[in-house]
């Protein structure tokens, strides 16, 4: 028997309406500030949000760890709060820094808090008008629970984006510094020898000096990440971002990421050392833009592309209505507080910062969104190819478009041939962007992507069926061994982030094998120099595809107006991602 559930329509407007007061309650306390006590209390939010991210995810100081169902409500509460706190600072003359107290600090996470309910609220209600959430309200309760389509397959794309990473981490480690190696450890003694007790009329933070020694160790440390999470972000070397490239963009990024990572250790180091020191006042620090700059070119960065770079890192006022509308949790590498000052929360350090410095300038500008996405096709298509490398396939070069009576057909995108087995594997590519949080736009670029791949399997398979096989491979100028047509065709569509969408209702058809590019690659590496890896990587793909994510629900509670809440399973826990 079917469980009880309240209307769609009825339960998202209940949640909605929940989350509207939650965010009501944010902009009446923070009217009651002047633009000057914001700005604190950005600052002392800033703080908070650095320390629950090193303590949460850096020590092993369990008793210290927030619940993980209220860190993850914090940290999805930042941009909210960073919104409307962008809207109300200014006018004034340096930073306004307080002291970092309990009191304040109770303040501040119970701001960030209500900033993280309200996104919670409003993500379900919009995840329950699009089928995805269900549940059953009552005058003092609402239970929400996933559906069983949107347990399908709503983890996997997510799951292989970590086994890649796992994977590539691993591959990585015997020349990434280490702090836990003899040479790591031997930095982490100097480090600590180097930090000294600095009292403020504030509080007593963290003062230090650094080495070129200890510099190049951090440079190093962070530099196969910020590759990669600059190719996450779909920000290609060669975008031209105006004053600067894509590849100047990422060298700065990776600069402050190691900065970031180095002062955090510092001060790690620095309260083992130094009774009294203020942990939160020392994880976030400000500094002045052209003392920043200034880091930046000492490092190596010319001015003008240090200048142009931190110009596409900094968030300013005028941003406040993308952190208002994008829930996807984004800590920026700088934020401007004041007139000259820049604000540098280390949380960015614990998530791509590249994914919302890319995000925020699409958005603002159509010319450096037509930057980031005019070379990701040909890009794509490279980096498909240097996964074949070898007299054993042939790879074709650019698109091929396939015409009838003159007229454009269908385009393949990329194509290969393996020269032992004889099949050949034609791809459709596709790189649209699944950052947001945003439910309506998640769902609308998975109707896109399945609708178009379907589209394309049949435009392909109907050229083949009328013009032949021998055609095809004339089209594609393939060399056949022996004059002998492929055994086999097969066709593929690579969506660069996720390709499995039966969590929102769609799917590709069976003409075409749809997978994600972390699958994808991942499938590659781990079978290697296999004699059938097409046919090997189509048998693992079908079978993962045909299983279910283990999960266990972790519910969570929370009243709001006098209505009790309960979330039965929108934390899960999952075995494989403790890994």
């Amino acid at each position: 028997m079917d469980q009880q559930t309240t209307p769609a329509p009825e339960l998202a407007d209940r949640l909605a309406a929940l989350a509207q007061a939650e965010l009501a309650d944010l902009k009446t306390f923070l009217d009651t500030n002047s633009s000057f006590e914001c700005g604190g209390i950005l600052v002392e939010a800033c703080r908070c949000l650095d320390h629950a991210h090193v303590i949460q995810l850096m020590t092993s100081h369990k008793h210290a760890w927030l619940p993980p169902h209220d860190f993850d409500i914090i940290v999805r509460g930042w941009n909210v709060l960073l919104s409307l706190l962008l809207e109300r600072i200014g006018g004034y003359t340096g930073v306004p820094m307080a002291k970092s107290t309990p009191e304040l600090r109770q303040v501040c996470m119970s701001l960030l808090h209500a900033a993280g309910r309200y996104v919670l609220l409003h993500r379900t209600a919009e995840m329950v008008r699009h089928g995805m959430v269900t549940g059953l309200a009552s005058e003092i309760a609402i239970e929400v629970w996933a559906t069983e389509r949107a347990t399908s397959d709503n983890f996997h794309d997510q799951l292989d984006q970590r086994r890649l990473a796992q994977l590539q981490a691993k591959a990585n480690r015997a020349g990434r510094p280490d702090p836990r190696d003899p040479e790591g450890r031997r930095i982490v003694a100097q480090m600590a020898a180097l930090t000294f007790p600095w009292e403020t009329p504030k509080g007593i933070m963290v003062g230090y000096t650094t080495t070129p020694e200890i510099d190049d160790f951090f440079l190093r440390s962070a530099a196969d990440s910020t590759v990669l999470w600059s190719a996450e972000a779909g920000i290609s070397p060669v975008a031209n971002l105006g004053g600067c490239s894509g590849e100047d963009l990422t060298i700065v990024v990776h600069l402050l990421l190691s900065f970031y990572i180095k002062h955090v250790m510092f001060v790690e180091e620095a309260i083992k050392r130094h009774p009294g020191v203020n942990q939160h006042m020392s994880l976030t620090i400000w500094k002045q833009r052209t003392e920043l700059v200034d880091v930046l070119v000492s490092a190596g960065a010319p001015v003008d592309i240090a200048e142009a770079a931190l110009d596409l890192i900094t968030v300013r006022p005028a941003d406040a209505q993308f952190f208002m509308d994008e829930h996807t949790p984004g800590v920026p590498l700088a934020i401007e507080i004041a007139d000259g000052y820049l604000l540098t929360p280390v949380s960015a350090i614990f998530r791509n910062p590249l994914h919302h410095i890319r995000m925020l300038r699409e958005s603002t500008s159509p010319h450096l969104q037509n930057a980031f996405r005019e070379p990701r096709e040909t890009w794509m298509a490279d980096d498909l190819y240097r996964l074949f490398q070898g007299n054993r396939y042939q790879r074709v070069d650019g698109q091929t478009r396939l015409s009838r009576n003159g007229q454009t057909v269908t385009d393949i995108d990329a194509a290969i041939f393996d020269n032992v087995t004889e099949e050949l594997v034609l791809f459709q590519l596709k790189w649209q962007d699944f950052s947001t949080s945003n439910v309506r736009s998640q769902k609308s670029k998975a109707k896109n992507f399945t609708e178009q791949v379907e589209r394309w399997g049949k435009k392909t398979t109907m050229w083949i069926d009328q013009f032949g096989v021998a055609a095809l491979c004339r089209a594609l100028k393939i060399k056949l061994p022996g004059g002998q047509l492929p055994t086999l065709i097969r066709l593929w569509a690579i969506g660069r982030s996720n390709a499995r969408f039966q969590s929102y209702g769609y799917t590709a058809g069976p003409q075409v094998l749809a997978l994600a590019w972390p699958q994808f690659v991942r499938l590659r590496l781990e079978l290697g120099l296999g004699a059938d890896v097409f046919a090997d990587i189509t048998r693992i793909a079908v079978d993962e595809a045909m299983t279910i994510t283990p999960r266990t629900a972790m519910p969570y509670e929370l009243t709001n107006r006098g209505i009790r809440v309960l979330f039965k399973d929108v934390w899960t826990h999952c075995v494989e991602e403790e890994k």
